[in-house]
């Protein structure tokens, strides 16, 4: 979940088949809303992936959700397979025990969420399909 692949934050199902349907089989990071742990919880994205996976089986994407404000939503979202999550600054020794379960799932754990300007906010919660995909292939342009 590095910066050598493009981020796009999505809000639902049709930012994520927005994503995989413009960017085929190029590595990228589903990056879920801010706080999606507390507002919509892992189930929400783990049902999400398996859904974009299934119909789009070449998708190369990570999840990340944002667990800001609720460490049980970083747990669920270990538990349920998710590539990454965001989670608040914890006491050391909390972090090293999530550190550890999220070593056990390959799940990344962030302390911080990506910076403003390296994250693509999909509007998928405002815009149609169409408008969603042409915005997003003017925007590989400038990850090139």
């Amino acid at each position: 979940m590095t910066q050598s692949h493009p981020i796009i934050r999505i809000h639902g199902i049709k930012g994520a088949q927005s994503a995989c349907r413009v960017l085929g089989d190029r590595r990228f990071d589903l990056l879920s809303p801010e706080h999606a742990g507390m507002t919509h919880g892992a189930q929400w994205l783990t049902d999400l992936v398996r859904i974009t996976r299934a119909e789009f089986s070449d998708a190369q994407f990570a999840a990340i959700l944002d667990c800001r404000g609720r460490v049980s939503s970083a747990l669920a979202a270990i538990e349920n397979g998710l590539d990454g999550i965001i989670v608040d600054a914890l006491p050391r020794d909390q972090r090293e025990r999530l550190g550890d379960m999220a070593r056990q799932m390959n799940c990344q754990v962030m302390t911080e969420a990506p910076s403003a300007n390296t994250v693509y906010g999909m509007d998928d919660h405002r815009l149609p399909d169409h408008e969603l995909d042409r915005r997003l292939l003017a925007q590989l342009g400038n990850w090139s």
